[in-house]
Formats: C-alpha cells, sequence, structure tokens
C-alpha cells in the first residue's frame, strides 16, 4: 500500500461516487500504527501488518476508480504515469529526509554512517523507485518505502492484467498466493517479512493476495443495489467500529507462539472484511471530519516518518519522557509534519504535474494559435 489521498473516483457505472470516509478513517489509522511500529514496537505490535491492509485498500480504491476509465480506452503508459504522478512526489520527499540524515551522520562520523559509495548507489537506485543493491533493506535510506515499489508492480499488474481477468482467475490468484505465503510466514514467527532482499518472494505474495482481494471486494454488489450500481451509503456506528477494529487488530498484544497465525488471521481474514464492511457504511457525522483529514494526511505519515525516529527517539531519550507522551509527542509532530507536507509540497506540486499531463495529453498548439 497503500496508502494515498482521495482520488478522482468514479463508480462502476463511471458516475461520481461519494468519497469513502471509513476507509480514509481507516487507512489514516492504519498509518498510525506503521508510524508507531517503527517508533516503540510495544505500542502498535503488528503494525507492519497495515501493509496488507493498505494493498487491500488499494486494490479496491483503483479497481472502483479506474475500471470505468479502462473500459474507455485508458492505455498501460498513461496509466501508469498517473500513478506515479501520485506516488513519486512525497516518495521523494521521503528519500530526501533520509539522505539529509545519512549526510548528518556522515557530516559526525556516526560509527554507523552508510559508506559515500554506498549513498551515491542507493540514491541512484531509489531516486529511480527500485530497491538498491547497496543494502539490506531494499530502501534503506527510507525503509517503509518498499511497500510503495510492490503498489507500483500491482497497479501495473492491474492494468496490464487483472482487469482483462475473469473473477474465477483472481480467485486462484488469492488462493495460490495465500497457500505460498502462509508457511512461510510460519516459519518466520511474523508477518513482518518483506522489506529485505531474499524477501521479494513472500513480498510480492503478500501483495498479489491483498491487492486481487481489494478488486475482487469491489466486484461485488452494494448492499442495495446491482454491483454495477452506486447506491448512496447509510452513516452509523459501523463506520466507527470498522475504523476503531484496524486500530485495535494492530495493537492487540498475543502471546509470542501466536503472533505469526494472529497475523495470517488479519492478512487473510480480518483486513479484507473491514474493507468490505467500510466500503460499504459511513460514520456518523461528528466522527467523519476526524476519519477524513486523518486519511488526507496517511500517506504523506506513511512516507515521511522513518527519517524523524531516531532524532525523536534521542530527543525523548535526553529529556526523560515516559513511553506514552513520548509516543504521544511523536504523532502530534508527525502528523502535523504531514499535514504540511501535503498541504504546501504534495498538492501543488501534484497540481502541476496534473496540468503538466494535460497539456501533453492536448498535443502541441498549432502556430498562430
Amino acid at each position: 500500500m497503500i496508502k494515498a489521498l482521495p482520488e478522482a473516483r468514479a463508480g462502476a457505472n463511471g458516475r461520481p461516487a461519494a468519497r469513502y470516509v471509513t476507509l480514509d478513517g481507516m487507512r489514516g489509522l492504519a498509518a498510525i500504527a506503521v508510524a508507531l511500529f517503527h517508533f516503540d514496537i510495544y505500542l502498535m505490535p503488528h503494525g507492519y501488518v497495515a501493509v496488507d491492509f493498505f494493498f487491500v485498500l488499494s486494490g479496491f480504491v483503483l479497481y472502483r476508480s479506474y475500471l470505468p476509465r479502462f473500459r474507455q480506452g485508458l492505455g498501460i503508459g498513461t496509466f501508469m504515469v498517473q500513478r506515479l504522478a501520485r506516488l513519486y512526489p512525497l516518495f521523494l520527499l521521503g528519500l530526501m529526509l533520509g539522505l539529509a540524515v545519512a549526510l548528518q551522520q556522515i557530516w559526525v562520523a556516526d560509527p554507523h554512517a552508510t559508506a559515500p559509495s554506498r549513498l551515491a548507489t542507493t540514491m541512484l537506485f531509489n531516486g529511480l523507485m527500485l530497491p538498491s543493491p547497496a543494502g539490506l533493506p531494499y530502501y534503506p535510506l527510507n525503509v517503509p518505502s518498499w511497500s510503495l515499489f510492490f503498489e507500483i508492480v500491482a497497479n501495473l499488474g492491474l492494468i496490464v492484467l487483472i482487469f482483462r481477468l475473469p473473477r474465477v482467475a483472481l480467485v486462484a490468484i488469492c488462493i495460490v498466493s495465500a497457500v505460498g505465503m502462509a508457511p512461510i510466514i510460519l516459519r518466520n514467527g511474523s508477518g513482518n517479512i518483506g522489506a529485505l532482499w531474499g524477501e521479494h518472494g513472500i513480498a510480492f505474495m503478500r501483495t498479489a493476495f491483498s491487492f486481487t482481494l481489494g478488486v475482487i471486494i469491489a466486484m461485488l454488489p452494494e448492499w442495495r443495489g446491482a454491483p454495477d450500481v452506486e447506491t448512496p451509503r447509510a452513516s452509523g456506528w459501523l463506520g466507527v467500529m470498522c475504523i476503531a477494529g484496524i486500530g485495535v487488530l494492530l495493537a492487540l498484544p498475543v502471546p509470542k507462539e501466536w503472533i505469526a497465525a494472529y497475523d495470517l488471521a488479519i492478512i487473510l481474514f480480518f483486513s479484507p472484511i473491514l474493507v468490505y464492511l467500510g466500503s460499504r457504511t459511513e460514520p456518523v457525522r461528528f466522527a467523519a471530519p476526524a476519519a477524513a483529514f486523518v486519511g488526507e494526511v496517511s500517506y504523506a505519515l506513511y512516507a515521511v516518518h522513518w527519517s524523524f525516529i531516531e532524532p525523536m527517539r534521542a530527543a525523548v531519550r535526553y529529556l526523560g519522557i515516559a513511553p506514552i507522551p513520548a509516543a504521544a509527542l511523536f504523532l502530534t509532530i508527525m502528523v502535523t509534519a504531514a499535514w504540511a507536507a501535503v498541504r504546501w509540497y504534495d498538492l501543488p506540486l501534484r497540481r502541476r504535474l496534473s496540468a503538466m499531463l494535460r497539456r501533453e495529453a492536448r498535443g502541441p498548439r498549432p502556430l498562430g494559435a
């Protein structure tokens, strides 16, 4: 996952669809869980499984958003350029923040600093959104970016293959991926696997299972309509329960011997169920603004939080702040930084990119025009 601001969506019938506020809130809480897991694993012990939830959500949203455009002739190149324009700006910001931290470590002669030659190789590959061969993680300067690479792979699979496959073939992809990844996760002892070289097989299977299942969920009929008809979604406490549910699942401590099975249950069952329920109901009115806000900053929070972790840990150790207040301070700073990144960096840059793409789509102006 993913992990993105709401896009201009269309229903399966091509008409504009209302915003999925419950899904926004769930995405935001899942991004918070990832940040907390990286800052203090004990506060969100299963935060890494939020990635699988992001993939389910991405499959659902992109299928609903782009199927009408695909039916109208959307090409592979145009689709991938649009997706890269959406994902790359914040990816690049996270990468540059990681570079700044690495250069600071070199400047102060930190024994853990990355060698300049390896740093140059990392920037060359990661700058192109490709995994770097210069370290064990695919993205040494911003480790969570591994899921963005596999998101791009899934997006390519959507436009090249998934839109063209019958539902039975999509079900087969899910079954094969689930059968392949389950024993690997059980042997590993948890679902926290896929971000390092040598783990690309399980990363592909996690992506294929969850993203394809999200597409299948998007194909299912609404509770009050046919598959190709957008129907108004009722608001109520079920929407709030879905948002809270993803947070509870990722925070719940379980005995060590049950971690792998519990993670598998989240990946195989709970994440898809929550996306299904969350896509068919909205939160009560007073909770909707908060859900929409955390959804809007979720991708930025996911993309940039990594570089803040060690400086924040050092600061709270120096100040002697207890773990819970330290986590609250970390989240406050990170949500504020994510909001600023969205408002003053991501949105303006994406507007310029969209305008440029529209100009290129229209072609050069005739002489004298």
